[in-house]
């Protein structure tokens, strides 16, 4: 069995820096990370830049040919569900989902799962089990697909049949935004899985209101104080993460728990895509 973080970025910035650094943290908890990029828009002096580095991170990219009609960031989010479509993977492959913005950061606390459950879901109690987050949750490749109902084949042309079911160009932007937690929510609270065959790995809050050992973008300096002083588990970061105190913080954190090798590659790739944007 081999573990993959099945992941999604398109042309937005924000987002887009991130993906040769989340890949990075990913592989040094043990997963090889899967990245779905919706091809459309990209500069593609940009483009190359971001994902030859993610690569020799040790990511996959997934080049997903954009749907027509609706927003590239709702096909990014949505297409995590369909990364078993993929004959890439095999049946027994396990695959957990994340937010390409949401670096992991702790070894035991993304490989705690009991492989005799069939879900592993992370965090449950962040919505007090009425709805489930799209990171994290773990799976077998063959039970994502059973999940969420659909085949191998091609991950685009199953995302092009649950977007076109789903949704249309109309659609308001919180319906499109929420739809791939909804189908989540439905397929693995509708399966014959939950509850008995899946652990549910709580996390609980702190006083902030925020997600225990997690350096949030919605209290940076004082989650970070804390954390590092602490352990961290995940860092949700901010956009534009290359500027201010944020990259200073992100770098201290590259180099304490990867290298300071990869704080001069970050620094060196930071150069390069702030002349290209």
């Amino acid at each position: 069995m081999k573990k993959y973080s099945i992941l999604s970025v398109d042309s937005n910035p924000d987002y887009l820096f991130l993906a040769p650094i989340t890949a990075a943290f990913w592989v040094d908890i043990g997963y090889i990370p899967f990245i779905m990029a919706v091809d459309k828009d990209f500069n593609p002096a940009l483009k190359k830049v971001v994902f030859s580095l993610a690569e020799k991170e040790g990511a996959l990219i997934h080049n997903l040919e954009h749907i027509e009609g609706f927003r590239t960031c709702n096909v990014a989010q949505l297409s995590r569900l369909f990364a078993a479509a993929s004959n890439y993977f095999e049946d027994s492959d396990y695959l957990i989902t994340d937010d390409i913005d949401k670096i992991p950061v702790d070894f035991m606390w993304f490989n705690q799962q009991n492989f005799s459950k069939k879900i592993h879901i992370f965090d449950p109690d962040e919505l007090n089990y009425t709805r489930l987050k799209i990171g994290n949750i773990g799976m077998s490749s063959s039970t994502w697909r059973e999940v969420i109902g659909f085949n191998r084949g091609s991950i685009r042309d199953s995302l092009a049949l649950c977007m076109n079911q789903h949704l249309t160009k109309d659609s308001p932007w919180d319906k499109a935004w929420n739809l791939d937690e909804w189908i989540l929510t439905n397929g693995v609270f509708n399966s014959q899985y939950y509850p008995d065959k899946c652990q549910m790995i709580e996390r609980g809050g702190n006083n902030l209101g925020l997600r225990n050992y997690r350096i949030d973008r919605g209290a940076w300096s004082e989650t970070y104080k804390y954390c590092i002083s602490t352990k961290i588990i995940d860092i949700h970061i901010h956009r534009k993460p290359w500027e201010g105190q944020v990259w200073k913080d992100m770098l201290t954190i590259i180099k304490s728990t990867l290298s300071a090798e990869k704080v001069n590659t970050f620094v060196q790739y930071r150069e390069e895509f702030l002349k290209l944007i």
